[in-house]
């Protein structure tokens, strides 16, 4: 929900500096046309200059030429009207505007227009001096107002400028709002999707496709999440089945070929043959168990018994079952302990943790057919407790270091069959993991951390 929150006010923030940057703009572009188009309009002294330049020698009127560039620059014509309403000079007059004029016509046109052209005037020592535009060049209206409104101008635009900033946000808390009501079905539906909780998000409205398409969605992860727990469970039972199936000819396999291996009366060479028949029908069996334990795993089948257990006391009940079981030359097994291990800190599965650490020692000793020194250890480290299983061998291949962390557990296999899944699995299920290297003077160790 707070990155949903954080969508939405990014939005209000993002629609609010927008809508203000608008203000800013409509600002900007009437300021700039009401300077660009007043500056157009004739200025005074402009009119005044060319009154001043406009001479009578002997009863011939004439412009100078700085009063005449001016002229040419800002007016279209212009007409000298003297006390009895004559036109006695004019430059470039228009042939429908009239030569004479009386006080009436002169007060109708002196501030706007004459005959629609927009004029200027000014006064001149001979008479009325009026300067005009073409026609349609010029807008001229009178515009008056109070005092009183005209000293509440400022106010009024600064309120102006306060209403626009006002709607701003409020648009853009209203569009935020919006918004996060039609965000807020699709974030709830897209975290429940990786929970595989169905969706039934309402299809109306501007986000409607997206809805259609999570709760489609949703239906097809749910009909998978089937599909896949249907198969599991077939492949577990069919694992269940198949190991129990054969238990009982495998028995009678192994224990035929153990009475041919110690009869008597039988030579050497098939007494040894037996032996081998006895010894990879017990390879298989430990392989099946393997497969039905490791499946257990996966799925979350196999029972945990729980106790608290002495570390110390673990390992070396691992080593002593070793080397009663017959562990001679070229192999040796130690184990190295510290004093607080011998109390029974560690909560755990004793069966399964005895089972990896077995495991552990057999890879050991199936991958060093020339002998290794086998070394168990347990310490404690401050994110928890440390159980060691090194040797001094050949080490682990570089592709099994390499996937020791990946989720495609297949990669561990390679020649180490399900041993190191096992361990790996086991470890997982105590909320703790196996962490795979090669020593730098030779060998390699899995250490099993369990984290406190």
């Amino acid at each position: 929900m707070k990155s949903l929150r954080k969508i939405i006010t990014r939005s209000i923030l993002l629609t609010a500096a927008i809508a203000l940057l608008l203000v800013a703009i409509n600002l900007a572009f009437t300021t700039n046309w009401m300077f660009k188009y007043s500056g157009s309009q004739p200025l005074k002294y402009a009119i005044a200059d060319i009154s001043d330049g406009l001479t009578n020698t002997e009863g011939t009127y004439a412009l100078n030429p700085s009063a005449a560039a001016m002229m040419e620059e800002q007016y279209a014509w212009a007409m000298l009207i003297d006390r009895d309403g004559q036109v006695i000079w004019n430059k470039n007059l228009p042939g429908d505007i009239p030569r004479h004029y009386t006080l009436t016509d002169v007060a109708s046109f002196s501030r706007w227009y004459l005959n629609d052209y927009p004029v200027s005037v000014w006064e001149h020592p001979d008479g009325l001096l009026v300067l005009g535009d073409p026609k349609s060049s010029i807008w001229k209206y009178n515009i008056t107002s109070t005092e009183d409104t005209i000293s509440h101008v400022p106010g009024l635009l600064l309120g102006f400028l306060i209403l626009n900033v006002l709607s701003a946000l409020v648009l853009a808390l209203f569009l935020g709002l919006w918004l996060y009501r039609k965000l807020k079905p699709l974030y709830n539906g897209i975290t429940a999707l990786p929970k595989k909780e169905p969706l039934a998000l309402p299809t109306g409205g501007v986000t409607g496709e997206v809805a259609r398409i999570l709760n489609e969605t949703s239906v097809i992860l749910s009909q998978q999440e089937k599909q896949l727990a249907h198969r599991d469970q077939a492949r577990t039972e069919w694992i269940a089945g198949v190991s129990h199936d054969i238990r009982t000819p495998l028995s009678m396999v192994m224990g035929y070929a153990s009475e041919l291996e110690n009869n008597p009366s039988l030579p050497a060479a098939e007494q040894n043959q037996a032996r081998i028949i006895r010894q990879q029908s017990q390879r298989i069996k430990s392989l099946i168990s393997d497969l039905n334990l490791a499946s257990k795993l996966e799925y979350n089948a196999q029972p945990m018994e729980l106790a608290r257990v002495s570390p110390a006391a673990l390992i070396r009940g691992v080593a002593v079952d070793f080397i009663n079981d017959g562990l001679t030359a070229p192999y040796t097994l130690s184990v190295d302990v510290i004093e607080e291990t011998n109390s029974p800190i560690l909560l755990c599965d004793q069966t399964l943790l005895r089972r990896a650490l077995t495991n552990l020692i057999d890879n050991s000793i199936r991958h060093n057919p020339r002998g290794c020194d086998i070394r168990l250890s347990v310490t404690i480290s401050t994110n928890g407790l440390v159980i060691k299983v090194s040797d001094d061998g050949k080490g682990y291949p570089p592709e099994l270091l390499e996937n020791s962390g990946g989720l495609d557990e297949s990669l561990l296999l390679g020649n180490h069959g399900l041993g190191l899944i096992i361990v790996r699995r086991i470890m997982k299920i105590h909320g703790g993991s196996v962490v795979f290297e090669n020593l730098p003077d030779g060998g390699c160790a899995a250490a099993l951390v369990f984290i406190s």
